[in-house]
């Protein structure tokens, strides 16, 4: 795509994410527990409903495109893949704990180009293209802070495969910076690390709609990530400060 082509389709996915946070605020759900994924996934109607209008409006965009979201994916021999997570944080729109968002990213020939995030409890919508990382227009950064030991940190929800190793990073991590933060969804974490807010971000994942959209924000505000792939960890942040890190977890 040229520049005027990602700056007009950056607007409009703007539009479609902001738009589908109004089929979820302030409704009521209902647990659609044959959606659930695995032991102690959240899934609700509002996650289906947000997720096939996102659909439908990329596709009139599109027109045919590998579309890969958390509650569906369907598969094409385009070149352009949309990932989505309707409702990141599920858990917390359940409970009225205000830590939720919806994103979105762009791929084209498997490299990100667009994300899209929003957190409507903020009104604030963060995106990302070739021009840089955004909020509510306004450019974003990460934290410059490499002192650890006056840093934020924070981590996405555990993983039950790798519990033991989570736990040993935790106890590490615990002594070594200021604080330690769980908000339970990446979409707020990631917003959080692109604007400066804290410092560092470790999410153990490997599903596309958890990571690439706050990933490649993350970068274009100038931060890097690192991959542990035996046990699904990304540390993010600026590269100092991720330098230290992978050293003081031993993190390989």
């Amino acid at each position: 795509m040229d520049d005027k082509q990602i700056i007009r389709l950056t607007k409009k996915l703007v539009k479609i994410v902001k738009a589908s946070s109004k089929i979820y605020m302030g409704k009521n759900f209902q647990e659609q527990y044959d959606k659930h994924k695995f032991d102690n996934d959240d899934v609700t109607n509002l996650d289906i409903e947000t997720q096939a209008f996102i659909k439908e409006k990329v596709f009139q965009i599109f027109h045919d495109c590998n579309f890969i979201g958390e509650e569906e994916q369907q598969k094409s021999n385009s070149s352009i893949s949309i990932i989505v997570d309707p409702i990141d944080g599920t858990f917390n729109f359940k409970h009225n704990i205000k830590n939720f968002g919806t994103q979105v990213c762009v791929l084209e020939k498997n490299s990100p180009i667009i994300s899209v995030l929003y957190l409507p409890n903020e009104n604030k919508v963060y995106y990302a293209n070739k021009f840089g990382a955004f909020e509510n227009g306004k450019r974003i950064f990460v934290s410059n802070c490499n002192d650890i030991n006056s840093s934020v940190v924070e981590l996405g929800d555990f993983n039950p495969n790798f519990i033991k190793t989570q736990q040993q990073y935790m106890n590490i991590l615990s002594k070594n910076f200021k604080r330690v933060r769980i908000n339970g969804s990446s979409c707020v974490d990631s917003c959080l690390l692109a604007r400066g807010s804290v410092d560092l971000y470790i999410i153990y994942t490997k599903n596309p709609w958890d990571l690439l959209p706050g990933k490649y924000l993350i970068e274009q505000a100038g931060g890097v990530a690192k991959a542990n792939k035996q046990n699904n960890t990304i540390i993010m942040g600026n590269k100092k400060i991720v330098d230290k890190a992978i050293e003081l977890l031993n993190f390989e």
